[in-house]
């Protein structure tokens, strides 16, 4: 008859989840231009990117084309300007040549050396060119306004310009590429590019309900990818709030190390360490029912003997019995057996020890 010493034992006390790896944060790049075609792309799936860098680039030769019509237009409203200057310049000068002109008349007149009929022409002068001058004023107004719009032109021109290079706004690795050359970009399109940011990657993993509460943020968790290299060890970066509506599952994410070589979406698992318990631990195997209670077999005076324990916590094929054993009990170790309480045995000792269990997946 297989049979261990029960003993007190402290077991690391662990939940295992399954899941997904994923990007920590991502970027997603397109471009605020439409029409524009593709010329080059210089850079792929899986390429390490710098803030800035450039990453394809869009036609420019209908921007060419609006900077020539702007410079014509510059030169054409800097020309009007001039113009419009000029002539206000001379509507000042015959002003101030009316103002002195009748200023003379007005001094001449009382002496009886000028008519009243040349002061009364002198002021229908001088309001005239006050007219002028008001006028020449306005047309250098517009000339500027229009030399200004011309400028703000060129500005939206060299704005939309600068569209045409599709750099990075920060530091990754592109995971996604759809930009290809020759096809014409579009704000209303897909993303060209999704970028991981940081080149950061975690495992986002679901929890089942009844274990979601031992998780916390900061816990320590072993991962295993799936490709048969060792587990790498990390810890819970976040913890979602709330269950999935439909499948009553926790969601949390585990930071992996940054440049780990792991696909976008491939399958891997995790055992997060949720604290550690001291007790007596059995193999599940010793466990049996009786009617509507556990219990298990105990070796005693080379007698089968059944006695009805209290179950705890569960983990790796090991359960721990809270109380309805001693330190020290010869436990049955498959209590399904064909013997039962009272019959004859002798005792073969075997070894089980439940500690190591948090060594492996």
């Amino acid at each position: 008859m297989s049979v261990i010493a029960a003993r007190a034992q402290v077991l690391k006390q662990s939940v295992s989840v399954v899941g997904t790896v994923v990007a920590r944060e991502t970027t997603l790049i397109n471009t605020d231009l439409s029409g524009a075609r593709i010329v080059s792309i210089t850079a792929e799936e899986g390429d390490l990117v710098g803030r800035g860098q450039v990453l394809a680039t869009l036609d420019t030769s209908r921007f060419d084309v609006e900077l020539q019509q702007n410079d014509a237009q510059a030169a054409s409203a800097a020309a009007q300007l001039g113009q419009a200057s000029s002539a206000c310049d001379n509507a000042l000068i015959l002003q101030e040549e009316a103002e002195a002109d009748l200023a003379r008349a007005q001094k001449l007149v009382p002496k009886g050396l000028m008519s009243q009929e040349t002061l009364e022409q002198r002021q229908k002068v001088l309001a005239r060119a006050k007219v002028s001058v008001r006028a020449s004023s306005l047309a250098v107004q517009s000339a500027e306004a229009a030399v200004e719009t011309v400028a703000a032109a060129r500005k939206d021109i060299e704005l939309r310009l600068g569209y045409t290079r599709i750099a990075s706004p920060v530091a990754g690795r592109i995971i996604s590429r759809s930009a290809k050359v020759g096809a014409t970009a579009s704000s209303s399109s897909g993303q060209l590019f999704i970028i991981a940011n940081d080149d950061q990657f975690e495992l986002e993993a679901e929890i089942s309900q009844v274990q979601f509460d031992a998780v916390t943020v900061g816990a320590v968790a072993h991962v295993f990818l799936g490709d048969g290299r060792d587990g790498l060890t990390s810890a819970v970066r976040f913890v979602a709030p709330a269950l999935a509506d439909r499948t009553r599952l926790g969601r949390a994410r585990i930071a992996l190390p940054r440049g780990l070589p792991a696909p976008i979406g491939g399958f891997a698992s995790a055992r997060i360490e949720i604290g550690s318990s001291k007790g007596i631990f059995l193999p599940a195997s010793a466990i049996a029912s009786f009617g509507d209670a556990p219990s298990i077999k105990i070796l005693r005076d080379n007698r089968i003997e059944r006695k009805p324990v209290l179950l705890g916590f569960r983990q790796a094929g090991f359960v721990e019995i809270r109380s309805g054993v001693d330190e020290g009990d010869l436990v049955v170790t498959k209590a399904g057996g064909f013997m039962e309480a009272g019959d004859q045995a002798f005792p073969v000792m075997v070894h089980a020890d439940a500690s190591s269990v948090s060594d492996g997946n």
